[in-house]
């Protein structure tokens, strides 16, 4: 019997379906609250047990470099970056604005929750959680608890490598400095980076490329195919002798980059570029837009540089201490022309170049015209060849 707001039904149903109905409404029932119940991401202390087939880990395209601008709570933001390797290693870099000078860097392995949708990493990475999810993740600390959802500004979104039609643009926009250089077991490449207060940069340009910072500089040609695979054709280089660090430097540059390498640039609040060798080796470098890039093509300028340096008054009207300069000629076959300018005080920054008391010098200049390109100074002078140098008696 059925009673409906008083209404009494007698039914009389046949053998057999009073069970198979019973079980009908349950099921409609359950299908119904299940297609009405919220999404519940990740995995909670709340939350339903994990369906193991249906995971971050095993239903989510999760390899590849996340990064993002985390608050901080004493400091502008937090810039940080994360690696996810299919071999359950990882690459963190994490950057306090306003407190450090260069990011950190964290290399290690991570092991995955029983969930499947968050993994742990190793004491380097000092434990921290990290929940998976489609194109992003969150980063927590260690014994939190990790759980969606999660308010944007917590989230590292994932970063696409540049096509390879992109790759020889970029390149060439930006001086690149090697940030670490590690094996297929994660462990540091001996000589690299070097034990000096020397960085080292890659340069590519019209299909050239030249490297500073070790001993000598090397330089060649490069090719990159469609499948973005860097190769570096037989390098030249100058031939002088240095400290043992220096040295090997060039040799193991040398022998990486005899090797076709695949390369992968990201973009995002950093450029960065990764080249990996066939035995897993890796090199990553840090971007830094080039002025040719900045400001267009710049104006070829010789100076010399005075021994000894002056007090002078710099652009914002303060008391420096400034170099002596006057400006020299060239011609087209290096030959002097005409006579010296007039001694001066210079108060600008000349890029890649430090004066040395009690040396003269003279420089060629590219000089860069900063206020055209709404880049705020009139100038902005960068070095590009020593002519000569002396020592002057005192």
């Amino acid at each position: 019997m059925i009673s409906n707001h008083g209404l009494q039904i007698e039914m009389l149903p046949k053998p057999g379906i009073t069970s198979w109905l019973t079980f009908a409404l349950s099921a409609l029932a359950l299908s119904t609250m299940t297609a009405c119940a919220p999404l519940n991401e990740g995995a909670g202390a709340a939350t339903a047990m994990a369906d193991p087939a249906h995971n971050s880990r095993n239903s989510l395209d999760w390899a590849g470099t996340y990064a993002g601008a985390l608050p901080c709570a004493d400091c502008p933001g937090v810039q940080a970056r994360l690696r996810l390797n299919r071999d359950e290693s990882y690459e963190l870099s994490i950057q306090y604005l306003e407190r450090d000078k260069a990011p950190s860097q964290m290399r290690g392995r991570f092991a995955w929750q029983a969930n499947g949708n968050a993994i742990t990493l190793d004491a380097q990475g000092g434990g921290r959680q990290v929940l998976v999810g489609e194109g992003r993740v969150a980063l927590f600390d260690a014994g939190a608890t990790a759980a969606w959802p999660q308010a944007t500004q917590r989230q590292l979104t994932r970063l696409n490598p540049l096509a390879a039609t992109e790759l020889p643009r970029t390149l060439e926009a930006h001086r690149w400095t090697l940030a670490w250089a590690a094996d297929a077991q994660g462990q540091p490449i001996a000589g690299l980076p070097a034990a000096t207060a020397r960085e080292i940069n890659f340069n590519f340009g019209a299909g050239r490329f030249h490297i500073d910072g070790g001993c000598n500089r090397m330089l060649g040609g490069f090719q990159i195919d469609a499948e973005g695979t860097l190769s570096f054709d037989r390098m030249a280089s100058t031939m002088i002798g240095c400290e043992p660090a220096a040295m090997k430097v060039d040799a193991a540059l040398a022998e990486l980059l005899a090797q076709p390498l695949k390369s992968e640039v990201l973009t995002g609040a950093a450029t960065t570029l990764r080249l990996t060798s066939p035995a897993g080796a890796t090199l990553f470098f840090t971007g830094q837009m080039t002025p040719e890039a900045r400001y267009g093509q710049p104006t070829r300028v010789f100076i010399e540089v005075g021994a000894t340096t002056v007090v002078c008054k710099n652009a914002l009207g303060a008391t420096a201490e400034c170099l002596q300069v006057r400006e020299r000629q060239f011609d087209e076959q290096g030959l002097v022309v005409g006579m010296p300018g007039a001694w001066l005080p210079f108060a600008e920054t000349i890029e890649g170049y430090t004066h040395q008391p009690g040396v003269r010098s003279v420089l060629r200049l590219k000089r860069f015209d900063r206020a055209a390109a709404g880049g705020g100074a009139t100038y902005l002078y960068v070095l590009d060849l020593v002519v000569e140098s002396e020592t002057m008696k005192p």
